[in-house]
């Protein structure tokens, strides 16, 4: 009992902070969210959980699930089948709603990096080749080569894999981008999707890249691939606190980008979606995170220094042991990312005597769940065993005084019996 009423003395004191204020500020795309790359927190948020067509942002699913499941071989040499790399007509698939021929087949107009049928590659180039110029064919060769020769079996283990991190919204059919009816998403999905792939050290390197350099094939000349992300690219819209991910595009889709920034050790990442034009794309991304790095942080006093308003009792004390605080516990936060505060109190083991001093509890400060600091609390005043008040307690108690009534009833009961039977 005590405990609960320790929990709701202090929800009560951080009530004031158990909402977060998000970011006010417009941006030019349909569905759009901000979030804390490493906490998953959400700064701003527009639509985010609307369907929308993913376009080649497909790709950071693509790109993770073929870096985990690739058994470390980055250097392996992977051929390019016909069937990886047959195309089609844009005009050709959409007829019969994109039905007649498999999803992932190519298309005449996609982005590409221009592999072969018979070209090999290393799986390192393969991946940076489908995340900088963005390669659809890139996309199919990696994910022929991963699921075993089957892309649809590869899809078949993405999905799955995206149901497990929790993108409830998303369902993709082919490993490019390219359009189907069935391929949908949302902001919110992807960027929980990025908040995973971007825990993966090599993910990360590959989608900061600028400029990447591939060596030579047995079809081609080396060649040299450019990143698509001009937030990444000296120019216009460069923007220096930039680490990646990706860009999108298809005539239905429009313009979409998951952009990735980090400052001060803060990760953010930025999902706009269906942006009519691409400039602006690349503008409210920029926007948006110089608006959440120039938050300054909040600071919230949560236990002041000092004696404590709660005290724990002992049947067999003299008093109750009051506590207090060597420091002031205050937490501090981003008011974009403001966290749900909640504090625990755990006694120590302890035994009377209790000295003056003695360290006899702590308390713990969560936020969002995350333990967050510990403070230690310490005996105000030295507190003795006491006989009498062990006494007074026990005969405090109805149950037991009840019973001694009772008892003392039967014994007067008997003994009126027994003079009377003389």
């Amino acid at each position: 009992m005590f405990f609960l009423k320790f929990l709701i003395v202090f929800l009560g004191l951080c009530g004031s902070i158990l909402h977060a204020k998000g970011l006010e500020i417009g941006v030019h795309a349909e569905s759009c969210i901000l979030i804390n790359g490493e906490t998953g927190k959400i700064l701003y948020s527009k639509n985010a959980s609307k369907e929308q067509y993913p376009a080649s942002l497909v790709k950071i699913a693509t790109c993770i699930w073929a870096l985990e499941h690739s058994q470390g071989q980055l250097d392996s040499i992977v051929r390019a089948s016909p069937e990886a790399l047959r195309t089609l007509t844009p005009q050709e698939k959409q007829k019969n709603n994109y039905n007649k021929y498999p999803s992932y087949w190519l298309e005449t107009d996609m982005s590409h990096v221009g592999i072969k049928v018979g070209e090999e590659m290393s799986f390192r180039d393969l991946l940076y080749g489908l995340m900088l110029p963005s390669g659809g064919d890139a996309a199919n060769v990696i994910a022929e080569h991963i699921g075993g020769g089957s892309i649809p079996a590869f899809m078949n283990d993405v999905n799955g894999f995206l149901r497990s991190i929790g993108c409830t919204k998303t369902h993709l059919s082919n490993p490019s981008g390219l359009h189907h009816p069935d391929q949908v998403t949302s902001a919110e999905d992807l960027a929980r999707l990025s908040s995973y792939a971007m825990k993966n050290e090599l993910f990360r390197t590959i989608v900061k890249t600028a400029r990447y350099e591939r060596p030579a094939t047995n079809k081609q000349p080396a060649t040299v691939y450019v990143q698509c992300n001009r937030l990444l690219k000296r120019g216009k819209f460069y923007y220096p606190f930039a680490c990646g991910i990706k860009t999108g595009w298809h005539s239905k889709a429009l313009h979409n980008v998951v952009a990735a920034a980090e400052k001060d050790g803060r990760l953010l990442i930025c999902v706009l979606m269906h942006t009519p034009e691409r400039e602006d794309m690349f503008l409210d991304a920029r926007r948006l995170f110089e608006k959440a790095f120039t938050e300054k942080k909040a600071e919230k006093n949560i236990l002041a220094q000092g004696v404590q308003s709660f005290s724990k009792t002992f049947s067999n004390a003299s008093r109750a042991l009051e506590v207090y605080a060597k420091e002031r516990l205050t937490a501090t936060y981003y008011p974009s990312e403001e966290p749900k505060f909640r504090l625990l109190l755990e006694w120590d083991k302890i035994e009377l005597p209790i000295e003056k001093g003695q360290k006899v509890a702590r308390v713990t400060l969560l936020a969002d769940e995350k333990e967050v600091f510990v403070l230690p609390l310490y005996a105000v005043e030295r507190v003795e065993k006491s006989y009498l008040a062990l006494l007074a307690h026990f005969f405090g108690n109805v149950w037991v005084l009840g019973a001694l009534l009772t008892l003392l009833l039967v014994i007067i009961l008997r003994k009126k019996m027994m003079f009377k039977g003389r």
